[in-house]
């Protein structure tokens, strides 16, 4: 199994994008495949990291609250896939 970079994953569901959402203060412009954000638009909060946390919390638990449905449109979900594991990526480290 390949390592997953920890920078590289959706600070909201844990997904592996193969990107960073984020360089420093530069966003990537992308959205999540999985969970739909769209970073840089979504998670716009001037420049300040908790108010950012804030969001990606807030997005995570309306996501988890809606089933975990898949967002990508076009872009097959992964085989298997487990989103629950999937965001323990994240929630066990903050």
């Amino acid at each position: 199994m390949a390592t997953v970079s920890r920078s590289n994953l959706c600070p909201v569901c844990g997904y592996d994008l193969g990107f960073a959402p984020w360089e420093s203060e530069i966003s990537s412009q992308e959205i999540c495949p999985c969970c739909g954000i769209q970073y840089g638009l979504d998670d716009a909060a001037g420049g300040d990291l908790t108010k950012r946390a804030s969001i990606y919390n807030k997005w995570r638990k309306k996501w988890q609250d809606n089933g975990m449905p898949w967002s990508g449109i076009g872009v097959p979900r992964p085989d298997p896939w487990n989103p629950s594991e999937q965001v323990e990526r994240i929630v066990e480290n903050q």
